[in-house]
């Protein structure tokens, strides 16, 4: 009689497992995905007559990728559009399934209103001070800017960097963003865009002076110009982005997947 070790065992039984169990990234429907940032886009080449023909081996890749979930964007099909041909198929991955919090409240440090970052994207600072300083931790920093915050009659604040002064020493260079109750709107930011976000679309007029750190591109199937900027901000902000940009899109036939260039901006 055949004697079975106990590796043959576990690898009958992992190969009997179905392929699905085998890839641990899930599905996620366009709503679920719509309030969520992506790790990145991936994309898979096969002979697909649609698009969720290609969930398998989207689910594959997003996990070897290590994302938990996916979303499938849009489906690029061949000339002829037979089985035999190689159509790719794009996705968007993510780690996480929770929404991104929009909205966050905010605290007040010797009574001067402490922004969080998308706010102090959005207004324009009265002024920028710079100071320097030894400090134990970033409490004793936000404790020093906000009190230098106070004396200037600031309605908040933003500590938007904090850098060694030397090599030589401990001491640190901190520049804090000052603002007024009714602050303007940053005049390059779109008309459109709404206070509260991770990453705003600048106007065109401001693209034509401003330098992007980089340009990247992603794919979907898009019904209008407000679903573009929406999707170019959430990968703005996967990429680090304080501004983006729609600089092109693809002039692809309907329900086809379009290719999006977007230029960010810090």
């Amino acid at each position: 009689m055949k004697r079975f070790t106990k590796t043959s065992i576990a690898l009958a039984v992992l190969l009997s497992l179905p392929v699905a169990n085998l890839y641990a990234a899930e599905p996620l429907t366009a709503k679920e995905s719509s309030h969520l940032v992506p790790l990145k886009e991936i994309s898979v080449t096969g002979s697909y007559l649609q698009a969720d023909n290609a969930a398998k081996d989207i689910s594959r890749a997003a996990d070897e990728a290590g994302a938990k979930y996916y979303h499938i964007t849009a489906i690029e099909s061949p000339a002829n559009g037979t089985s035999s041909d190689r159509a790719i198929v794009y996705a968007n991955i993510y780690q996480s399934n929770a929404p991104i919090a929009v909205q966050k409240d905010e605290t007040t440090y010797n009574g001067v209103v402490s922004y969080n970052r998308s706010k102090a994207l959005y207004y324009l600072p009265f002024e920028i001070v710079k100071f320097k300083g030894n400090y134990n931790n970033t409490s004793e920093i936000t404790q020093a800017a906000s009190k230098l915050a106070a004396e200037k009659n600031a309605y908040a604040f933003y500590i938007d960097s904090i850098s060694s002064a030397n090599a030589s020493s401990q001491a640190e260079d901190i520049e804090v963003a000052l603002y007024k109750q009714d602050a303007p709107i940053r005049d390059y930011i779109a008309t459109n865009a709404i206070q509260g976000q991770d990453a705003y679309e600048i106007s065109s007029e401001a693209f034509k002076h401003m330098i992007p750190f980089n340009t990247i591109s992603f794919h979907g199937v898009f019904n209008n110009t407000a679903e573009i900027s929406s999707a170019a901000q959430k990968h703005a902000i996967a990429n680090g982005a304080h501004f983006y940009y729609v600089k092109e899109v693809s002039a692809n036939p309907a329900n086809t997947a379009q290719t999006v260039f977007v230029s960010l901006y810090k």
